[in-house]
């Protein structure tokens, strides 16, 4: 988790977490049941019967913390690099002819796979997006400036051996931001258009969960699965129920009371963290998301309760423009980092310690820098 304030929000961000799973029970209806085909292939897989399909999450920084997932688009299947993100719903890649940003293979070119079709104008989907030449075109935006424009398309997606057709997806041809070294975005919202939900339409599997790896750790992997009812779980998983907001149905919602150090709860409204009755406010999960967002009220109180049970650490003053808590613990024990604790209105409580608090700093040669 990394902390860092700036002049319009102040954030907490969490790096790592790789004992907390996430188990999400996919949205039970939608608008375009009707043109999801049922037909899929499954050669060569290694599911169990409860696991319809699984591939692993790997971290890749490029000095941001996101998730990498590989998959493969099309016929012949080509591997794409995708950030894992359960904070949007349309998951697309790069196409040929584009005005793409850097990716690590090549760009798929759909004139060259015989599982694509072309959504038409007329279709459901397309009924809030826009059309050119009888192909509905999207146009993604992101909160950090990406952007991703193109056609949308029904093509097949693979997973570790086990392929899905008539999956609708963006063919990026115009795309901006996002990560260098990746070929496009995994969609995990719960909104219609996103991936779990229509496979559940497809009737092959109601749930997914995954687990992510040990932040940058090289050799670290964590792993993504889509299952049926009655999927096992690893011994020891901890639940943190999911809150509905049909204003908002790609986002999973938490229920957040509250956060403390060490064995202090600090003194936070718990409406602080709360929905409106119009469904605005509240606390999402975002895989996507490198930082966790709190109002500036909220940050304050934390960074300046935090402070205060650091003032025997040797603080550090960077000119970084975000960061404004920063320390050097060169040599120090990491006994010496008090813990930070996420409270919810049910389940257990969440416990961070320093490697999920402390990020260090990049480039620093024997100065043991780290900053929240």
């Amino acid at each position: 988790m990394e902390l860092y304030c700036s002049q319009y929000y102040c954030s907490v961000t969490m790096l790592v977490v790789i004992i907390l799973v996430l188990l999400i029970t996919m949205a039970s209806s939608s608008p375009f049941t009707s043109l999801i085909p049922s037909s899929y292939s499954s050669a060569n897989t290694t599911a169990t019967q409860s696991t319809f399909m699984s591939a692993v999450i790997f971290p890749r920084s490029f000095g941001v913390g996101v998730y990498f997932i590989q998959i493969k688009v099309g016929t012949p299947p080509v591997s794409q690099y995708m950030v894992l993100d359960t904070g949007s719903d349309l998951t697309w890649f790069q196409c040929k002819p584009c005005n793409c940003f850097q990716s690590p293979g090549l760009v798929f070119d759909p004139l060259n796979s015989t599982s694509l079709s072309v959504v038409p104008c007329d279709s459901a989907p397309c009924s809030h997006l826009g059309c050119n030449n009888n192909q509905c075109q999207y146009k993604v935006d992101y909160m950090d400036g990406s952007f991703t424009q193109g056609m949308l398309v029904l093509e097949k997606l693979t997973f570790g051996g086990i392929g899905v057709l008539n999956v609708f997806s963006g063919c990026g041809h115009s795309n901006h931001g996002l990560v260098t070294g990746a070929d496009g975005l995994l969609g995990l919202g719960g909104g219609p258009l996103s991936l779990p939900t229509q496979l559940r339409l497809h009737g092959l599997a109601d749930i997914f969960s995954y687990c992510l790896p040990q932040g940058m750790v090289f050799g670290s992997l964590g792993w993504l699965n889509f299952s049926l009812p009655g999927a096992l779980l690893p011994p020891g998983t901890a639940w943190i129920p999911l809150l509905p907001n049909p204003n908002t149905p790609t986002f999973y919602y938490v229920g957040l009371l509250g956060i403390g150090i060490e064995d202090m709860r600090l003194p936070i409204p718990e409406s602080s963290f709360k929905r409106t009755r119009k469904g605005f406010g509240g606390v999402i999960i975002d895989a996507g998301a490198t930082y966790t967002h709190l109002p500036t009220p909220v940050y304050e109180v934390f960074r300046n309760a935090y402070v205060a049970k650091t003032r025997n650490l040797p603080r550090f003053y960077s000119v970084h423009p975000v960061f404004d808590t920063c320390y050097n613990l060169s040599g120090l024990e990491s006994s010496q980092i008090p813990n930070v604790s996420f409270f919810f209105s049910a389940g257990p409580i969440l416990t961070l310690k320093r490697k999920n608090i402390l990020v260090e700093q990049e480039h620093s040669i024997g100065t043991g820098l780290l900053r929240i």
